[in-house]
């Protein structure tokens, strides 16, 4: 057994229990819930081999805690799970899994500043081209870990000035030291407050540097957004915006990846209070890298229920776009979500070869909609990611994931529930140098939970896994069957 690898993170279970101890001291509200299992898993293939695969038994023991504290001046959120897990055909692969979610914030006083604390434990792939499938059974994974510090002010909105302002840093560690890194961030939002109705500005500004442990690269990102115009409730709104951003890389940030930086005229018009259209031109100041453009935004709340979001502007890296649209009407919900950003250092999606401290670009498509009936729910999500390198002397070009998901539940009973899940990813990875690779998943999932007595449940449940591959030995069937028993107290 890999004693590294297993070995409880102390420090960061300790950090997360002292720091939720001053807010809990002035709970207004307590929750606290402990819970132990137990699971046997039987698989017809261990080794996940495509050829001579093996059966094989799998015996888990876990516990874990769900706790909240909401006090007058902060709350505090603790969400951790332990798992041991035991393999009958080979003891090497016996491992120790945390995972934790803790969050805090305290306010300190009336002075509007207030400090918070974030400390979390995830289940990552050690190498998405490799098996991108977060299972601790038969995944190929690892244990990261994020530690974060922060202080924040906040001025009284109802007044002349709405002065928001943060400053944080964060430790971020792996098993395997690949993309450990030491985070500083900063943000700043300075706007008019409530007391101001005849003009309206907007200074947003955000900082964030990474620092890569064990050797000298890092990244540096930085944005700022101003604006400055008559404020309307209805009818037309001039202002004059401005934007720029950089973004570097390499030894103490030398590089540069790419910036933009522009400024111009603009027009609202509001159609409510919260509706508006948006236009401008904006003047390139930078013209030998990014030419003049025309934006474009639209936001729409016809009511407390529905908001939709649309922008189109030009970033450094091109024609850029964001998109959100979130619905709630009784029984459905729906969120809709397009984002575009540059990042670096983001493990989850490491491939063997590539270099984690790269900035690259990211965009993320997620549509979501749960339907939630008497006895019934389901849900439904569609997913479409895309990374590309940003540096034309890198070998890594792009990551193409897509795919999608649904999930059923029907209650047979009161004590009876029946569950049936579907997901499918397709994964793409394009190299400067070699043979793109094609990875496709299907996972099917059938479940009964039953409720035996207050606060004790089997769950017993049919798995099926089939992944093709173009590299050779890579594809493989697995069925799994198995039942959990677990004690909530």
């Amino acid at each position: 057994m890999d004693m590294r690898k297993n070995a409880a993170p102390s420090v960061v279970l300790a950090l997360a229990i002292a720091l939720g101890l001053p807010t809990s001291a002035y709970a207004a509200e307590v929750q606290f819930r402990p819970e132990i299992g137990a699971e046997l898993v039987y698989t017809d293939n261990a080794g996940l081999s495509e050829e001579s695969p093996e059966a094989g038994e799998i015996g888990i023991l876990s516990a874990g805690i769900v706790s909240e504290v909401i006090g007058k001046d902060g709350e505090m959120s603790l969400d951790y799970q332990a798992r041991q897990t035991y393999h009958s055909y080979d003891s090497n692969k016996n491992q120790l899994y945390h995972e934790l979610d803790f969050a805090a914030d305290k306010k300190l006083g009336k002075s509007g500043f207030s400090v918070d604390a974030i400390a979390s434990i995830d289940i990552l792939p050690a190498e998405v081209s490799s098996n991108a499938i977060t299972d601790i059974i038969s995944g190929d994974l690892i244990q990261g870990s994020e530690l974060g510090l922060g202080l924040s002010y906040q001025s009284n909105r109802r007044k002349w000035i709405d002065l928001s302002a943060r400053a944080g840093a964060s430790l971020y560690r792996y098993e395997d030291d690949r993309g450990n890194n030491n985070d500083f961030d900063g943000s700043l939002l300075f706007k008019n407050g409530q007391k101001v109705n005849t003009v309206f500005w907007l200074v947003d500004s955000s900082y964030i540097k990474r620092e890569a442990r064990g050797n000298s690269k890092e990244t540096e990102n930085v944005k700022y957004k101003g604006e400055f115009g008559l404020q309307q409730r209805s009818g037309f709104s001039p202002f004059i915006r401005y934007y720029a951003e950089s973004y570097l890389e390499g030894v103490s940030s030398s590089e540069k990846v790419g910036e933009s930086e522009s400024w111009g005229p603009a027009i609202r018009y509001f159609r409510s209070r919260l509706s508006y259209l948006e236009l401008s031109y904006n003047f390139s100041l930078d013209k030998d890298k990014n030419d003049d453009y025309v934006g474009t935004a639209l936001n729409l709340e016809p009511n407390r229920r529905t908001k939709l979001f649309f922008e189109y502007s030009k970033r450094f890296y091109g024609n850029a776009y964001e998109f959100t649209f979130n619905h709630k009407k009784r029984r459905v919900t729906t969120d809709i979500s397009y984002i575009e950003e540059p990042t670096s250092f983001d493990r989850r999606f490491f491939v063997e070869g590539d270099s984690v401290e790269e900035q690259k670009l990211d965009k993320t498509f997620r549509w979501n909609t749960d339907l939630n009936l008497r006895r019934s729910g389901i849900d439904v999500e569609l997913r479409h990611q895309t990374r590309e390198g940003l540096r034309s002397d890198s070998d890594f070009i792009k990551d193409i994931t897509y795919g999608g998901g649904i999930g059923l539940d029907h209650k047979l009973s009161r004590n009876l529930t029946i569950a049936f899940g579907f997901d499918y990813d397709h994964y793409t990875f394009d190299r400067l140098n070699g043979t793109d690779q094609i990875d496709k998943y299907s996972r099917y999932d059938l479940s009964l939970n039953q409720d035996l007595i207050e606060g004790f449940f089997l769950t017993y449940r049919y798995q099926y896994t089939h992944r093709s591959s173009n590299t050779a030995g890579r594809n493989y069937d697995e069925n799994r069957v198995s039942i959990n028993a677990t004690k909530q107290f």
